[in-house]
């Protein structure tokens, strides 16, 4: 035991070999018994985070870093010394005093006394962390570990202070006589106690640097942890770290007073343990520290990009620069048409932005051909830039670089560099939403929003849409639906002066991907155009397919092109007009699957969009309701019978809008039964009865 201050006592052959198998009985007492499991547990099922007493944690780590620091300057100075007399002068220039620290002395007193004179070893350094952890209930966990800190530095520094002022002053120097200071200058040598005490590597700086990340950490508890997640895992680390800074300062009060006693202290394994400890819990503090602050610059380079957008209009050239690099000086990015590289500044100065942003590396050739029609348009104003933000993972996939190189090259305007981490990126997903669709905004020359998803407006107007703003958009919404996203996709030409469609004519729009839907519905339909009753009342109607290339065949590239016309139409009416406007374009989105779907307009309106094997029954049952035509005329019967049809149908209904970016409507109408759609991956109805799927 340490209580006792006599030298160490000689000791016979027999006894010493004793002592040596105790000794290595001890050495093979390890921490793998205290797993960060079986720490855990004692913890909280015995020791509480109650922080009723709060304490001001910087004041105090000043105080322990002042202690611990002049303490090193003073036993290096007593070491290179050798003996001599000497003094070390402490320059107040390289402390930081506590502003103020009213600290509890009874039980930094009482814990110093704990943490002396006890045997060496891990069962007793574990016994006695948890004892003192005890008294200290009512403080927080890191407030626990700098309190006991406190407590030791408060007898660590004393003793050498003692020693550097007992070679000048008397009673200094009987203090460090009774408390045998000498015996502790004794061991400065020794590896051991440079593990230990000396060093930045050593346990005790160890232990400081860990209670730094801690205060660290429970100051940036400011944030919301839901923007910081790190923060949440560094924090729940607390408990057990402040733990492990207990026991080992613990450990090492033990091992100081086995040096001023001259018992034996602790075994040289169970101090490689605990440094090894030391070590791998400041790494992974570390690792949290490291994407805690990752995690911090994102938060506020967020705000930041919020703000300008929203309510503080800055620069555009320093607002990308910190929307690509976080910083106010960017990379310089590359010029497609040239490949050379080009500064923000140099470019866009005084210019409208149109912002390209891509989480994929597989923009369509229609996207393309469309962004170069606007291109070339806008380059005749020089009044706006394009520039091309792709969001590539990290690490890169394979073939992204080839993706990348191969997009670039046909590309006329800037681009950003392949390998570019964009730091705003949690602002173009979570404010400006992109997914996996192309994202288009444009912002004018203070950085504000003229229209915030512009590859609507491209899809369907390409260069009408130019300069993309909402009042622009407003008048293309004007037109007819038929006119803008339909009629380009029939193969008909003489459709394309829409004169047939003026005179008010009945046309059926028609198309699918089942060849035998089309020729029964094709079939019924040129069957009913003989009907004597239709030849009679002079009623006729147009059939035009949809999706059909010059040669007359069906095209998948037309069709996808049309559906995407389609959804661009539906996203863009129902966010400026709202969704009663979109009942006949989302009715059409949902015959999407379906072996066939068709619109039947009359003149400029449309009067109904049917898919499936419903209209074509409705188409079927010609018999049943021509008695109505000269009631209501055809496109009215023929509605008045799908409806009917479709009332009795037990079929859901769906409008998937799946990975658009930008805004998307987050409540959809449903187009037959009048009720709002379940939303999920997809907006689904099924009239108001389960859902079968």
């Amino acid at each position: 035991m340490c209580a006792s201050f006599a030298p160490r006592p000689k000791i016979s052959a027999v006894p010493l070999a004793l002592a040596l198998m105790q000794k290595t009985d001890k050495e093979q007492t390890n921490l793998k018994h205290l797993s960060d499991d079986v720490i855990m547990n004692h913890l909280f099922t015995k020791h509480g985070d109650d922080e009723t007493i709060k304490i001001d944690l910087n004041d105090y780590i000043s105080f322990i870093e002042n202690v611990i620091k002049s303490s090193d300057q003073i036993s290096a100075a007593s070491h290179w010394a050798q003996g001599s007399k000497v003094h070390v002068e402490l320059s107040d220039d390289s402390f930081t005093y506590p502003s103020s620290i009213e600290p509890p002395v009874c039980t930094l007193h009482d814990i110093s006394k704990q943490m002396g004179c006890k045997a060496a070893g891990i069962d007793i350094a574990h016994k006695t962390t948890l004892d003192i952890l005890s008294k200290l209930t009512k403080y927080s966990w890191e407030a626990k570990a700098v309190l006991i800190f406190a407590a030791f530095a408060m007898n660590y520094g004393a003793l050498w202070h003692l020693d550097n002022y007992s070679r000048s002053d008397p009673l200094a120097k009987s203090l460090a006589m009774i408390k045998r200071v000498g015996s502790l200058r004794k061991e400065l040598d020794s590896v051991q106690y440079g593990q230990v005490f000396f060093g930045p590597n050593s346990l005790i700086y160890s232990c400081l640097k860990a209670i730094k990340y801690m205060n660290e950490f429970k100051n940036l508890s400011k944030y919301d942890i839901k923007e910081v997640p790190e923060l949440s895992a560094a924090l729940r680390r607390i408990p057990l770290v402040s733990y492990w800074i207990v026991h080992a300062l613990v450990a090492s009060s033990i091992d100081l007073h086995c040096y001023l006693s001259g018992t034996e202290g602790q075994t040289p394994k169970y101090l490689n343990e605990l440094t090894e400890k030391k070590r791998s819990i400041l790494v992974t503090l570390e690792k949290h520290h490291q994407f805690i602050m990752k995690q911090q610059e994102e938060v506020e380079l967020y705000r930041w990009l919020v703000d300008q957008t929203d309510h503080f209009p800055i620069d555009i050239t320093l607002f990308l620069s910190k929307l690509i690099h976080g910083k106010h000086k960017a990379r310089p990015l590359i010029n497609c048409s040239t490949r050379l590289e080009e500064y923000i500044e140099d470019f866009l100065k005084e210019k409208n932005l149109i912002l390209i942003v891509s989480k994929r590396l597989d923009v369509s050739k229609e996207d393309l051909d469309s962004l170069n029609v606007v291109y070339n348009e806008v380059k005749k104003g020089n009044k706006h830039e394009i520039v091309w933000v792709p969001v590539i993972s990290d690490p890169p996939a394979e073939g992204d670089e080839e993706a990348y190189e191969a997009l670039i090259s046909k590309m006329k305007w800037y681009a950003v560099p392949f390998d570019t981490k964009v730091a705003g990126l949690r602002f173009l997903e979570e404010k400006w939403e992109v997914r996996e669709d192309l994202l288009i905004v444009v912002l004018n020359t203070q950085s504000k929003i003229e229209f915030p998803n512009a590859v609507h407006l491209t899809r369907i107007w390409e260069k009408e849409a130019i300069p993309f703003t909402y009042e622009r958009a407003n008048a293309l919404l004007k037109r007819s639906w038929i006119d803008s996203t339909v009629v380009k996709f029939t193969d008909q030409p003489r459709l394309n002066s829409l004169a047939m469609i003026n005179k008010e004519r009945t046309m059926i729009f028609y198309g699918g991907h089942n060849q035998g839907w089309i020729k029964r519905f094709e079939d019924t339909a040129e069957a009913i155009k003989r009907d004597p009753m239709l030849r009679e009342e002079g009623i006729t109607f147009e059939l035009v397919p949809l999706g059909l290339n010059q040669k007359g065949e069906p095209d998948p590239t037309i069709m996808s092109r049309f559906w995407t016309a389609q959804r661009s139409f539906f996203i863009l009416k129902h966010q400026l007009q709202g969704s009663t406007a979109t009942e006949h374009i989302s009715r059409l989105i949902s015959y999407e699957n379906e072996k066939g779907w068709a619109i039947v307009t009359k003149g400029q309106t449309v009067v109904m969009v049917g898919g499936g094997d419903l209209i074509v029954k409705a188409l079927e049952e010609f018999q049943t309701w021509k008695k109505n035509l000269r009631r209501v005329g055809f496109s009215g019967s023929f509605k008045n019978n799908f409806d009917e049809l479709t009332s009795k149908s037990l079929e859901c209904t769906h409008v998937n809008i799946m990975g658009y970016s930008g805004w998307i409507p987050l409540t959809v109408m449903c187009p037959v039964c009048r009720r709002y759609m379940g939303s999920g991956i997809r907006f689904t109805c099924c009239h108001g009865r389960p859902n079968v799927l």
